[in-house]
């Protein structure tokens, strides 16, 4: 079996979402175990046998150890699955694209800035994986209603209820509509 195929069965094998409970799980265990650790601590200061003091030295060692150990654990597992492996990376940053659509797509048409930010994020994201965000987005179906087609010719993709437009090569403008139909006007003359 090669290293890429153990990646991806590795990757398919598990149940992100119940690994990643998990992971968070073993976090909390970690972080739990480490403030006991610290009260436990604290006890070495006071008036111990030399006995006990070694055993509870041991112990505390021996805790310690097994907190990091469980945090190198959640360490080589994020990092297997956030990073290392391009193709785990890759899906990872699919399904981020996919739900970056899906904001997009339930706009609600209140403040176009956000729209702006959302399809910003939704490049970078396109960018890192080789997608064209111009074949996952149908930009005139991002608003419920409808730019007009003298806008649109503009190009305006979408506007918001107090009238500022998305506008620009990147859709990343924001223009009130009557600056927008100045610069229709403007380019007319022309």
């Amino acid at each position: 079996m090669t290293k890429q195929s153990e990646y991806m069965e590795a990757f398919f094998g598990v149940e992100l979402n119940q690994k990643f409970e998990d992971i968070i799980n073993e976090l909390k265990d970690a972080e739990e175990s480490l403030k006991d650790l610290s009260r436990d601590i604290g006890k070495l200061g006071t008036n111990l046998g030399i006995e006990e003091a070694k055993e509870l030295n041991k112990e505390l060692r021996a805790i310690a150890y097994e907190n990091a150990q469980q945090i190198k654990d959640v360490r080589t597992f994020l990092d297997f699955y956030l990073k290392s492996d391009k193709a785990s990376t890759h899906i990872i940053l699919e399904r981020d694209a996919y739900m970056k659509i899906y904001q997009i797509f339930k706009w609600d048409g209140s403040d176009v800035r956000d729209l702006k930010r959302w399809i910003k994020e939704l490049r970078d994201i396109c960018d890192k994986i080789g997608l064209n965000i111009r074949d996952l987005v149908n930009f005139k179906k991002l608003t419920v209603q409808p730019v007009p087609d003298e806008l649109m010719k503009f190009p305006v993709y979408a506007f918001d209820r107090q009238g500022y437009c998305l506008t620009g090569p990147a859709f990343d403008m924001v223009m009130h509509i009557d600056e927008v139909r100045e610069k229709i006007a403007e380019n007319s003359k022309e």
